[in-house]
C-alpha cells in the first residue's frame, strides 16, 4: 500500500481538512496520506529544506517560492499537471492567490487555503453600543474613543505578525511599489511605522505578543476586544458552535476599489523534490484540489477553501456569518509579497526590527535603514 505524508500547520482549519480529505482518498483508492503538524511561526519561518526529506507534501508560504525555485527544493507541479487542470485553477483563484505561487515560469505549489488580513469584529458588542466599524485609517483613533473604557481595539503584533501588518500598511500607502532594490521604499516604511505607533495609545494591552490566533480566540470567549483592524481571516470563529461567542469579520480599513488593501497569506499545497511517489502525489493533489472538494468536504471540516466557488457557495457563507462574502473585496485587492531567494530569511529578522521598533520612539528612517541593510544582506 502506498503511504504519503504531508506537514501542515497547528490549528483545526490547518489540519482537519487535510484529514478528513485523505480519508476520502484512502477509502475510494487504497492510498494513505497523514499529516503532521507544526507551528504556526514554524509554517512561517521553518526552512523547508529541513522538511522535504521526510514528507511528500508541505502545506507552505508564497514567500518561499524564489527558495523553491533556487535550489530545487519542490517539483514544479505544472510541469505534472494538464494545462487544463491548471487553467481552472486559475479561474478559481480568490484575489491573487493562484498568481502568488508562481515564480520563474513554473508553480512550485497551488492554493489549497486563501486568506489575507481582514478586520474582525463582536457584532453582538457593536450592535448594542451602537458603534460604526470605521472605514479608513484615520476614522480608527476616532472610533477607539467612542469605545467605553472597558472595550478595546486590537491589533495581533506579535515579532512575526506585525511585519504583516506593516506591509500591509505599506501596500495602501504605495500599492505595488513597496519594495525597491534597495528594500522597503523609505518614505513608505517611515509612513506605515508611525501608524503602528499611533495606535499604541488605545490598542489592547497585550496586542504585542499576541498572534492572529491568540487574538482571535481571546476575542471569541472574552468580551473585551470588539475590534481588530488587521488580522488573517479564520472563517472557524465565524461559525456556529465554535467558540462561545461568534466573531463576524469585514474588509480591512482603508480598503477600496483599485487600491491595496492588505497582505495576502493563506497556504500552497507544495509536492517535495525528495518523493518518491510523484506520481501519487500529483493525484491527491488533483483529488483535494478538486471544485466538488474544495466546496464540501474541504471547507465542511474546517478548512478556509481556495477556490471562488467554494467563497461565492450561499451554504458556507450562511454557516460562516457571510465571513466569504464580506472579506472577498479585501482579497481580490491584497498585495503578493515578493518571493525571491532569501526572502524569507530576510523578513523573519526585519520582523524583529520592526517588532522593537513600534514599541520605541526612535527616528523611522534610521530603521528603515537598518532594514535595508538587512534586506541587500538577504536578497542581493
Amino acid at each position: 500500500m502506498v503511504k504519503l505524508k504531508g506537514i501542515t500547520w497547528d490549528h483545526p482549519r490547518g489540519y482537519e481538512p487535510l484529514r478528513a480529505v485523505a480519508k476520502i482518498w484512502h477509502e475510494k483508492t487504497g492510498v494513505e496520506v497523514t499529516w503532521d503538524v507544526r507551528t504556526l511561526k514554524e509554517f512561517g519561518d521553518y526552512p523547508i529544506e529541513k522538511l522535504i526529506a521526510d514528507y511528500d507534501f508541505i502545506l507552505i508560504d508564497h514567500p518561499y517560492m524564489g527558495e523553491a525555485a533556487s535550489n530545487d527544493l519542490l517539483v514544479p507541479v505544472d510541469t505534472f499537471l494538464d494545462k487544463s487542470f491548471m487553467d481552472f485553477q486559475e479561474s478559481q483563484s480568490v484575489g491573487p492567490s493562484f498568481s502568488s505561487y508562481g515564480y520563474n515560469g513554473h508553480w512550485w505549489a497551488l492554493p489549497i487555503d486563501a486568506a489575507a488580513q481582514v478586520a474582525a469584529y463582536r457584532k453582538d458588542i457593536i450592535d448594542l453600543l451602537d458603534w460604526k466599524l470605521p472605514r479608513d485609517l484615520k476614522q480608527l483613533a476616532e472610533a477607539a474613543s467612542k469605545l467605553p473604557v472597558s472595550y478595546k481595539i486590537g491589533v495581533p503584533l506579535c515579532a512575526t505578525d506585525i511585519w504583516c501588518v506593516f506591509l500591509s500598511l505599506c501596500a495602501q500607502y504605495a500599492g505595488e511599489a513597496v519594495f525597491n532594490e534597495d528594500g522597503v521604499d523609505a518614505e513608505t516604511g517611515a509612513w506605515a511605522l508611525d501608524q503602528i505607533r499611533s495606535w499604541k495609545g488605545f490598542l489592547y494591552k497585550d496586542s504585542f505578543q499576541m498572534n492572529p490566533i491568540q487574538m482571535l480566540e481571546h476575542m471569541s470567549v472574552a468580551d473585551d476586544i470588539v475590534y481588530i483592524p488587521f488580522t488573517f481571516g479564520y472563517t472557524n470563529y465565524a461559525r456556529k458552535k465554535w467558540q462561545k461567542n461568534r466573531i463576524h469579520f469585514a474588509d480591512v480599513p482603508g480598503s477600496g476599489p483599485g487600491k491595496k488593501s492588505s497582505v495576502i497569506g493563506g497556504a500552497g499545497l507544495a509536492i517535495s523534490a525528495r518523493t518518491k511517489e510523484i506520481s501519487e502525489c500529483v493525484s491527491f493533489m488533483q483529488f483535494i484540489l478538486g471544485g466538488d472538494i474544495q466546496k464540501t468536504a474541504y471547507y465542511q471540516n474546517g478548512g478556509q477553501p481556495a477556490h471562488l466557488d467554494a467563497w461565492l457557495d450561499n451554504d458556507n457563507n450562511e454557516d460562516c456569518s457571510g465571513f466569504f462574502a464580506d472579506t472577498l473585496s479585501t482579497m481580490e485587492h491584497a498585495y503578493v509579497r515578493p518571493r525571491m531567494k532569501g526572502f524569507n530569511r530576510f523578513q523573519e529578522t526585519a520582523a524583529g526590527l520592526i517588532h522593537s521598533a513600534a514599541q520605541e520612539n526612535g527616528p523611522t528612517f534610521t530603521i528603515m535603514e537598518k532594514i535595508n541593510k538587512l534586506f541587500k544582506s538577504c536578497c542581493a
